[in-house]
């Protein structure tokens, strides 16, 4: 009888924490906790007389501390994407992004569009050039993505703990006038 209780004891919380895919991990590892904490907790009362109290007690305690754990690891997962948000603003492009568009056969019209729309910037080195050569890149979407560094002011993403913030370069200066050096006779 007692092989039972353990056996039961130890798969109820296993199915518990398999079976709720909508649930976000606060939730889970709350939902998980109580059911653990609650097996554990009936089994050190039984050893003392008092099951129920015991079970409660260990219910309260693990839903706590796993609810604690599942908050913990959701606001991680919050910050990471976060930060691969701010490390690619706009949704832009990458090299792999033209290398895969123009293996999946999509005009150099159609590539050179995406790249204008998503506004990516582009900063290649001549091994990103031979790269993209390789890879049967044409050279009017390499044009394209060497134009960019000029077309678009950069930005600097700080993807610490806020929202990105994102600066403009300073203005070009540009300078026109006309001269009057007096007449030679």
């Amino acid at each position: 009888m007692n092989r039972i209780h353990l056996f039961a004891a130890a798969l109820i919380p296993v199915l518990a924490v398999c079976g709720c895919s909508s649930m976000n991990n606060t939730e889970a590892g709350a939902g998980a906790g109580g059911l653990i904490g609650a097996g554990t907790g009936a089994l050190i009362g039984s050893a003392t007389g008092h099951t129920g109290a015991g079970a409660l007690i260990g219910a309260g305690v693990g839903a706590v501390s796993g609810g604690l754990i599942g908050h913990a690891v959701d606001k991680s997962e919050e910050r990471t994407a976060a930060q691969i948000a701010a490390a690619n603003p706009r949704g832009s492009m990458g090299l792999i992004d033209v290398v895969q568009l123009t293996q999946a056969r999509a005009s150099d019209d159609v590539i050179i569009a995406q790249i204008r729309t998503t506004a990516s910037v582009f900063r290649l080195s001549s091994a990103d050039t031979i790269y993209l050569k390789q890879q049967g890149v044409s050279d009017a979407v390499i044009t394209e993505m060497l134009a960019t560094a000029t077309r678009y002011p950069p930005t600097v993403a700080v993807p610490v703990y806020g929202p990105p913030v994102y600066a403009d370069p300073p203005p070009v200066s540009v300078g026109v006038g006309f001269g009057y050096y007096g007449r030679r006779w």
